[in-house]
């Protein structure tokens, strides 16, 4: 299933995507404005700076002219000319004073050839200003810290020589005046020094007069609040006006923009939360948009993350106004029951596969490409004695691990479509032969794996077939050995029958009939475990004597007792007790229980034979004197051909036939057949027998 943050994330997806959207509609609106306003108030700002400077430059113009004319009036009145003419000191200094009060001047000045005459105003060195006057008609000139805006006129008289009317004017005055004129404020600056302005009030520092001069050079297109000066606190952007370019003279005009930047700023703080209202409504609609639409698509995904997982019972029921995600849920729900109805049939073909695989004894597996197992059938951990998850997965060289001497698994695979054997060792460290067949996927197939293994557990094959060999062997021998006792036997009696003693002849036909013994016996387990084996061992049950099946097997197994310097002894039948059994087959049974003990026994050794009827049943046990049963090889005593590893000889006789007959004839009389330990060491076999009914409970 789709974990939650699938879901967060989709809807957080749509939403970024409108408020991304919503900020940039807002940028590329609000931008361009923001940066609209701050020119556009830039440039009225610079409008209006211009428009006063050109109104500076023609009320210096003015200023200038009005001096001119006053001086040219002053120079031409009769009575400065008399005045002069008569030197007379006294009375041209009051008339002087007079001519300035009455033309509202700060200074008038009479200079001959550069010297002066008379003049009146404060401070003022009038030989300087006489030669200044006389170099240049309109400039501005300073002394004793104070300016004056002046010009002068040449007054030719007819009596004398040639006298110069000198008239000006303070500039603190001219700033104050146009200051009023154009409400900007205005420095003096002489050589980056500011010395006069028009409001007292305004205290600047040589760092702000050359701020001042700097920012008139700025460019008008940047925005007011980069390009203005702070003067007790007030914001102004200023323009230069070159007076007198030899006394490095300038005129700065100051224009107060604090009303253009709070204008400026409350537009923008406007525009800027007008755009944040509107962004937060388009991310409000983005956010329900989304929501709109992530929660149907994300149901969808969760819906089809079943379908991954297996889920294909829970129809697809997802509604949405969206017509896209209604038709896609359709599509979605056509799509399961379709999907449904395959993996119905795919599963039924998989049961059918995995049931016939899993009946089949061979084991059969996959490998990928890097020797993982990547399927395992039954019959794959039946073999190796392991469970199947235990299997699936790892690398097939740690599940089937190599013999030692021999090179790890993988590598001793056989090629395609051949076979080879190969010895492994369980974790359990038994061994086990193993025929292998290798098939290759070309190409492999969708999980990876390429090639398939057919495993097939030979070692029971190999173990009978080596059974077989020794069974081959000892047959040979078993029937060797009493038909050449039977061949000398029989041609000494008939060649020496007349020269014989009846001592002689007794031994020689005892030899006879034990070698006819032990072929019966033989022939007997040869026969009987060729019917088992075939199928067609049939018993025919009935009432039999006890006593009677005892003493026929005494009967027949006597011969071979006395020959090996035995004794027999069997308990005794006190009461008649009949049991219901093959007669022939429990006769068998008891001879080749006695066999065993007659091949087990040392010499001059006791066998017993003791009965006791239990529950119903009768109980037969067979003791010799032998040594016991190692418990590691009880397992194996009643399989066929099983020999017990000793080193007495004659206990390695026979075909190994003789207890695994007697299994099978004592479980087909509905039986039980077992070994008993004894503290003494001996070997001690029982079976039991059903009694009839009547006889001894």
């Amino acid at each position: 299933m789709f974990p939650k943050n699938r879901q967060r994330r989709l809807r957080s997806q749509l939403v970024l995507t409108f408020l991304l959207s919503s900020l940039g509609i807002g940028i590329a609106i609000g931008l361009p404005v923001i940066l609209l306003i701050n020119r556009q108030a830039s440039a009225q700002a610079q409008l209006l700076l211009e428009q006063a400077t050109s109104t500076t430059r023609v009320f210096l113009a003015s200023e200038l002219s009005d001096l001119q004319n006053l001086a040219l009036l002053t120079s031409q009145r009769p009575t400065l000319t008399r005045l002069l003419a008569e030197q007379n000191s006294s009375s041209l200094e009051d008339y002087l004073d007079t001519l300035r009060q009455g033309a509202d001047l700060d200074l008038i000045l009479v200079c001959i050839e550069g010297e002066e005459v008379n003049g009146l105003g404060e401070n003022i060195s009038f030989t300087e200003l006489c030669q200044s006057g006389a170099q240049s008609r309109y400039s501005i000139f300073s002394s004793n810290d104070d300016l004056y805006l002046h010009t002068s006129v040449d007054m030719e008289s007819l009596q004398g020589p040639v006298y110069e009317v000198v008239a000006g004017k303070r500039m603190s005055r001219v700033l104050t005046e146009l200051q009023k004129e154009t409400g900007l404020v205005y420095f003096l600056v002489l050589q980056d020094q500011i010395i006069r302005g028009s409001d007292p009030s305004i205290n600047t520092t040589p760092i702000q007069a050359r701020e001042l001069q700097d920012q008139a050079n700025q460019a008008s297109n940047l925005s007011l609040e980069r390009r203005a000066v702070s003067l007790n606190d007030h914001q102004y952007i200023s323009a230069v006006l070159e007076l007198d370019p030899a006394l490095d003279i300038r005129l700065v005009s100051a224009l107060n923009v604090d009303d253009q930047i709070t204008t400026q700023q409350n537009l923008v703080r406007t525009l800027t939360l007008t755009l944040f209202i509107i962004i937060l409504i388009a991310f409000g609609l983005g956010v329900w948009q989304s929501q709109r639409i992530s929660l149907p698509i994300v149901n969808l995904a969760d819906t089809a993350s079943k379908f991954r997982q297996g889920d294909l019972d829970t129809p697809v029921s997802i509604q949405s106004s969206v017509s896209e995600i209604s038709q896609l849920a359709n599509t979605l729900e056509d799509a399961r029951i379709a999907l449904q109805h395959s993996m119905e049939q795919l599963q039924a073909e998989k049961d059918w596969i995995e049931h016939l695989l899993n009946s089949i004894v061979e084991g059969t597996l996959t490998l990928d490409a890097q020797n993982r197992i990547t399927f395992a059938s039954a019959g794959v951990g039946k073999i190796i004695e392991r469970e199947l998850d235990q299997i699936i997965g790892r690398k097939v060289d740690d599940v089937f691990l190599p013999v030692e001497g021999e090179v790890v698994f993988s590598n001793q695979l056989p090629s395609a479509r051949q076979q080879r054997r190969v010895s492994v060792k369980l974790i359990n460290g038994q061994e086990r032969l193993l025929s292998i067949s290798k098939a290759d996927f070309v190409p492999p197939v969708a999980s990876d794996a390429n090639r398939a293994l057919v495993i097939r557990d030979v070692s029971n094959e190999e173990y009978i077939h080596r059974l077989l060999g020794d069974f081959m062997a000892n047959i040979t021998h078993e029937f060797r050995t009493p038909l050449a006792a039977l061949e000398a036997s029989s041609e000494l009696l008939l060649d020496n029958l007349h020269n014989l003693s009846q001592i002689e002849i007794e031994e020689l036909l005892v030899s006879l009939n034990l070698g006819i013994i032990n072929l019966q016996t033989l022939i007997d387990n040869l026969i009987e475990a060729a019917s088992i084996e075939a199928g067609r061992f049939k018993i025919s049950m009935q009432s039999v004597p006890f006593e009677a099946i005892l003493k026929e097997a005494q009967d027949v197994i006597q011969p071979l007792v006395e020959k090996y310097g035995l004794r027999l002894v069997s308990s005794p039948v006190t009461e008649s007790i009949n049991v219901m059994a093959d007669r022939r087959r429990t006769v068998q049974i008891l001879v080749n229980l006695l066999s065993n003990a007659i091949k087990h026994s040392p010499d001059k050794g006791l066998i017993q034979i003791n009965h006791s009827v239990i529950d119903g049943t009768l109980r037969v046990e067979v003791t010799d004197e032998g040594g016991g049963v190692p418990l590691d090889q009880r397992n194996h005593l009643f399989q066929r051909f099983s020999h017990l590893e000793t080193t007495n000889e004659r206990a390695r006789q026979g075909a190994g036939l003789g207890l695994s007959v007697v299994k099978a004839i004592v479980e087909a009389q509905q039986g039980e057949v077992g070994i008993t330990d004894s503290p003494d060491g001996k070997n001690s076999f029982w079976f039991t027998l059903r009694l009839a009914n009547g006889s001894q409970k």
